[in-house]
């Protein structure tokens, strides 16, 4: 048990818990001043009265024999959060962790955790697991609790309410004392995430180059998404070769990145580039089917991917056949040996018209208007996404 006003100090420099007394007035009043004075947009209420506080805390909701509060001081920033633990007379406990709304994004929330697991299993031998549930869509909290080691461990459909609003699915992540005792996590099966694993594998300096000067862009960029729960692409020991991994909250947040980076100077400015990726978590439905075939189509158009055999190889299957604009039939190699002879000089051709139809679980046929460079047609692609999208058929005829 920590008894009220004793402060506690956590691995990072600058941080700690310090108990608050809610039978006194100023701490009453600091608290209420708090939770009126910032919004919570992912708790049920996102800026509670000074009547509501006052009532929830003359219930107990936030201190009584198996409830204490906490306020997050850090030593630069001052007071920048408080955070509630409950439960802590069962084996399991809850955390409930609040930061000002202008000290978010500065890592206090992971560094508030990490002590206050430590003050949990430190001083309350009967819990035995630590649990923290968030709305499925707060992406923040999430990396927050997969930086501190915890497990994602339930997703609730319809489980968080939402004032004046539709209820939203709930997740629910937790760390064992065996595992903060070992530093070993226990896994669990994994639930609806999505996940990217592979190599980004420049073939000259050029391209390197261009990774080099886009990199903290489209790092800042994803990492910044709604749905991205990790992102990293770190060089290996081999130049030219960085090692990606990407963690989304689900598939539509997946997919709205993929969709993203299509159209972005990242993705324009390494279109030509090897990537080998593998990607766990996807069970494609139509919508996600078609987004990952047109993104695919999008980039399989860019002159810097024609140019480069590798990356024409990733999207073309083996058995690929394309019927071009005068008739002829070409083969995967036929083609990427004609693409990298003209490989084109747009890398931003307009497409209109675009028509999508499922024929399958993993199989979809494109049909748009194409204009590119000097030239209109109609064309008609056939991709397997199965996980990664191959291109199996393809045709273009000429309008006009």
């Amino acid at each position: 048990m920590t008894p009220p006003g004793v402060r506690v100090y956590g691995g990072r420099v600058g941080i700690s818990l310090t108990r608050a007394a809610l039978s006194e007035p100023d701490d009453r009043a600091a608290l209420t001043a708090f939770l009126t004075a910032n919004t919570f947009p992912f708790h049920v209420r996102r800026r509670p009265t000074a009547e509501q506080v006052a009532e929830a805390i003359r219930e107990g909701a936030w201190e009584s024999d198996a409830i204490q509060t906490f306020w997050i001081d850090d030593e630069r920033d001052g007071r920048v959060g408080v955070l509630r633990l409950d439960d802590l007379d069962d084996a399991t406990a809850m955390v409930d962790l609040r930061l000002a709304d202008a000290a978010r994004g500065r890592g206090h929330g992971s560094a508030a955790l990490r002590v206050a697991t430590d003050v949990v299993f430190s001083r309350h031998p009967a819990v035995i697991r630590l649990e923290g549930q968030t709305r499925e869509d707060n992406a923040a909290m999430r990396r927050v609790f997969e930086r501190c080691g915890w497990v994602f461990e339930a997703y609730y459909r319809d489980g968080w309410p939402v004032e004046g609003g539709e209820p939203v699915a709930s997740v629910a992540y937790s760390v064992l004392r065996r595992d903060w005792a070992s530093g070993i996590t226990t896994p669990v099966p994994q639930g609806p995430e999505v996940t990217l694993t592979g190599e980004l594998r420049c073939a000259d300096d050029d391209q390197a180059a261009r990774v080099r000067a886009h990199l903290d862009e489209h790092l800042a960029l994803t990492r910044a998404e709604p749905g991205c729960l990790s992102f990293d692409v770190t060089p290996t020991e081999t130049d030219g070769v960085w090692r990606v991994s990407e963690r989304f909250v689900d598939e539509a947040a997946f997919d709205a990145h993929q969709r993203r980076v299509a159209m972005s100077t990242w993705g324009r400015e390494t279109a030509g580039i090897q990537r080998s990726y593998v990607i766990h978590g996807r069970a494609l439905d139509a919508d996600a089917l078609i987004a990952t075939a047109w993104a695919a189509e999008e980039m399989l158009l860019h002159p810097a991917v024609h140019a480069h055999a590798g990356e024409l190889k990733r999207f073309l299957n083996p058995d690929f056949v394309e019927i071009g604009q005068s008739g002829r039939r070409w083969t995967r190699d036929e083609i990427i040996a004609a693409l990298r002879e003209e490989p084109g000089a747009d890398p931003s051709p307009a497409i209109e018209e675009r028509v999508a139809r499922v024929l399958g679980p993993t199989t979809v046929l494109l049909t748009y208007l194409l204009r590119f460079e000097d030239r209109v047609s109609r064309r008609s692609s056939l991709w397997r996404c199965d996980p990664a999208p191959r291109c199996l058929f393809h045709q273009g005829t000429p309008v006009g």
